[in-house]
């Protein structure tokens, strides 16, 4: 079996704390909420909603491409323990076609920029501490994870950063350099509501770019 999926397991959880911790406060402090309120458990269950939705519909993502190129027992899982070791979000298949290893790879990915544009309007309709955190979440979790596959887990197969690299070729810079553009061009549409275009990343075998849509 190949199991597939998002995790947290024998890391630097310091550096994973550091982290998250500026990429919070960051996005947090750059996208204020239009009234002052204080800090509440009611945020933190919202806060936890939005993690929650953003983890369940990255690996729905996987799970989407599993089915389109007719995976063999593609399944989800969340907060699992397998083999000793914990999951947060895993999604497993027996056997898939080479050619669809890419596209599985990036599919929770892919689904997490529906989810941003998701919060992202939802946020400018109604900046709650929902919206605020689903919007980091989905902006910023693939920074987390590239970082983490790159520098603490480079070798691990279970990352979807690892996979992509090894698919198309791609360095570890190149690929964080992607990941961080978007990340902060999508940063800049939070606080500019005015901004009218929409950044992608493309990959294949032979090449990887940033892509940007711009609706008319």
């Amino acid at each position: 079996m190949d199991p597939r999926g998002l995790s947290i397991r024998t890391m630097d959880k310091t550096h994973l704390i550091l982290i998250a911790t500026g990429l919070t406060g960051w996005l947090f402090l750059i996208a204020p909420a239009q009234s002052t309120y204080a800090f509440d458990l009611k945020d933190v269950a919202s806060i936890g909603a939005a993690y929650m939705t953003h983890l369940s519909l990255h690996e729905l993502g996987h799970q989407a491409v599993a089915k389109e190129v007719g995976a063999d027992s593609s399944n989800m899982y969340l907060f699992v323990r397998k083999d000793g070791k914990f999951y947060p979000g895993l999604s497993t298949y027996k056997d898939i076609p080479e050619e669809s290893k890419l596209p599985y790879a990036v599919g929770g990915e892919r689904m997490a920029g529906c989810t941003f544009e998701y919060a992202l309007q939802s946020y400018h309709r109604k900046p709650t501490t929902y919206n605020k955190a689903l919007i980091f979440f989905s902006c910023a979790d693939f920074v987390v994870y590239t970082l983490i596959a790159n520098y603490a887990n480079p070798s691990d197969g279970m990352y979807d950063p690892n996979i992509i690299r090894a698919e198309t070729g791609c360095s570890k810079e190149v690929l964080l350099s992607l990941v961080m553009a978007k990340s902060l061009l999508n940063t800049y549409r939070v606080t500019n509501q005015d901004a009218k275009f929409v950044p992608m990343i493309w990959l294949d075998e032979k090449s990887a770019a940033l892509l940007l849509r711009i609706p008319f």
